[in-house]
């Protein structure tokens, strides 16, 4: 293996070479590579882990998270804020040395501007919908839609008097006249948004947000990426109206460097596509030196095994996302003393597969799996433990709740349904079903229990995931399994139909709070992927949104996560995700400098790794300790 290994590294060497040979990326302090490709620097558009990574470098929001802690909300851009005695007004002073990478100061219109552009749905942001606590802005956000089909169903002329100072203005030709009539009509947006989102800036530096209804959790929503602003007199250069529709049409050249203008602790001053990224510290950054480490390089590497490799081979610091079949072999490995990079982070994410929870199934039958007595012994004859030893194997935790236990401040988390046969047994028994002599469940009047079909995705550990559960259930509960494995469009369609008895599921929270999961669970959720539908549960979550007692509050939530967990069990939870990365670690077996080591890397499940919290550990500072050993 070991001359194969040292072919592969010269070859990882050479490729990186080939690749940086026109134009090369210096080293930086910190050397990263990425498991591909930067989407968009626009932080309004940012969708994938990797993009939103880069935002909290290039970009400051008005508040942070405290990563080394309980994920508690700190000020960052706003230096504090005030909140009204109905919990709906929030008023944010900021902090008036912010500067964006140009000089010009970060102004609390700016922020006005870049959460309208999220909610114009002519920008196509997947988060506009996390806007949409803010007073108005839901409404605006189906208000603009409509004007603009409206608009685009007009005929020229139409458009033209719909605007009658236009049509009246002599001496504009057709084409001039369409133009001013594009503009008028995002003037008009403009003016509608002022008027009806509780959005306002006071002053240069003090920002008041309005909101629909008490949210606890709206100022962790002020830390998330897409609650960045961005420069308006750049974006507003690459943007023009299309006249047939008037769309606002973007062209986003100004996310590029050395375009790009950013408000955050480091600027991009070099991006080679799939070549790599070069950030420097921003110089005009309010807090001089607020990044540890003075320069980064990011490198895309899509192949999942060049990338294990590259790192191994010394090329880059941090791997921030290993994607290999191998990976629980590298963390036995490094239990074993093998290696000392192999790191596994638990996230805020689950492994699940949804129960279909409707009276009947597409094909007409009648659903056994409506009644929650069976979705519960289904549950409690399940050995996760073994699953993820036959599955994956790679350290993940095994989850009898949804929300991952300690990954939300002040959320305690209920117990679920534990691994017992007998008393799931007992359900099966009280739901009308009994294990025959056969070893087959059947009801009273001698019907076997449908086959039950499961739906899951090809790829992944899915298969051995659905093999498993089909054999505990067979030998526990006299159940036949069947299995469905799709790609993955056709997968996804099955599931919104409920075209299936069983689907794998996986869900990942988009904010700090409970809801980002219970959500899922309520009647006509887009998400709810069971059907579950359940008047205490929905009420639980109506009296949440109501309660402004921030300790009353979770404990309704942990209520609504205790019924649906150990009650009317929407969905079968199997293990708690992990996010697998690659660095050495920061110290040794005996607690000294490890050179090479990465520093500053959060364990906590939200998994946000700001960028300027990194540094690699230096020689010098092993020598310095060392030294200092001798001395005593």
């Amino acid at each position: 293996m070991r001359p194969v290994l040292v072919i592969l590294a010269i070859l990882v060497a050479i490729t990186f070479s080939v690749l940086a040979f026109d134009r090369p990326l210096p080293r930086a302090e910190l050397n990263l590579i990425n498991g591909t490709e930067f989407i968009t620097l626009d932080p309004q558009r940012m969708t994938y882990a990797h993009d939103i990574r880069l935002n909290y470098a290039i970009y400051e929001t008005l508040t942070r998270w405290d990563t080394y802690s309980d994920f508690e909300i700190i000020p960052g851009l706003a230096q504090e804020w005030s909140v009204s005695d109905d919990t709906l007004e929030y008023t944010f002073r900021l902090d008036p040395n912010g500067r964006w990478s140009n000089g010009s100061p970060v102004l609390a219109e700016h922020f006005v501007y870049s959460w309208r552009r999220a909610l114009y749905p002519d920008t196509a942001a997947d988060y506009s919908n996390l806007f949409f606590v803010i007073e108005g802005a839901e409404d605006f956000f189906h208000w603009r839609a409509r004007q603009l089909d409206e608009y685009t169903a007009l005929t020229n002329d139409q458009k033209i008097a719909r605007f009658p100072d236009i049509a009246e203005t002599p001496g504009l030709s057709r084409n001039e006249r369409l133009a001013r009539a594009a503009q008028a009509l995002r003037q008009e947006s403009i003016d509608h948004f002022n008027n009806t989102v509780g959005i306002r800036a006071l002053d240069d530096h003090t920002l008041q947000v309005r909101l629909e209804r008490p949210t606890a959790y709206f100022l962790d929503l002020c830390a998330f990426a897409v609650f960045a602003p961005c420069y308006p007199p750049l974006v507003e250069r690459f943007a023009s109206l299309e006249t047939s529709t008037g769309r606002i049409q973007q062209a986003y050249d100004w996310t590029k460097p050395p375009l790009l203008i950013t408000n955050g602790p480091y600027v991009p001053t070099d991006w080679q596509f799939k070549r790599g990224m070069f950030l420097e510290r921003n110089p005009y950054f309010r807090i001089p030196d607020f990044a540890k480490s003075a320069t980064v390089r990011i490198t895309p590497i899509n192949d999942p095994n060049t990338a294990v490799l590259a790192f191994q081979t010394g090329l880059a610091d941090f791997l921030t996302d290993v994607r290999v079949d191998y990976i629980a072999d590298m963390l036995a490995q490094k239990e074993q003393g093998l290696n000392d990079y192999a790191q596994a982070i638990s996230t805020f994410g689950t492994y699940y597969w949804n129960f279909n929870c409707r009276e009947f199934l597409n094909d007409g039958r009648r659903n056994p799996l409506h009644d929650p007595r069976v979705r519960r012994a289904f549950a409690m004859t399940v050995d996760k433990h073994a699953i993820m030893m036959v599955a994956t194997r790679a350290g993940e935790k095994s989850a009898s709740v949804f929300i991952p236990p300690g990954s939300i401040p002040g959320f305690n988390s209920p117990q679920g349904l534990p691994y017992d046969i007998e008393r799931a047994r007992r359900e099966f028994n009280d739901a009308g079903w009994f294990i025959g002599d056969d070893g087959l469940a059947r009801n009273a009047q001698g019907d076997l229990f449908p086959t039950v079909r499961l739906l899951f995705s090809t790829g992944s550990y899915n298969g051995a995931v659905a093999l498993a559960l089909g054999q505990m259930w067979r030998e526990h509960l006299g159940v036949r399994a069947e299995f469905d494995a799709k790609e993955t469009k056709a997968y996804r369609a099955d599931l919104q139909r409920q075209n299936y008895m069983l689907a794998r599921g996986g869900w990942f929270g988009d904010y700090g709070d409970p809801t980002t999961f219970l959500s899922l669970h309520r009647t006509g959720d887009g998400n709810n992927n069971s059907a579950h539908s359940d008047p205490y549960f929905d009420d639980l979550l109506t009296q949440a949104e109501n309660e402004r007692d921030p300790e009353k509050r979770m404990r309704i939530l942990e209520e609504a996560e205790r019924y649906t967990m150990e009650e009317t069990l929407p969905i079968l939870t199997i293990f708690h995700y992990n996010w697998y990365f690659l660095y050495k670690s920061p110290e040794d077996a005996q607690g000294r400098p490890n050179p090479g080591g990465l520093r500053g890397m959060s364990n906590h499940p939200r998994n946000v790794q700001y960028l300027w919290l990194l540094e690699v550990v230096r020689q010098e500072e092993l020598d310095a300790h060392l030294a200092a050993e001798a001395a005593r």
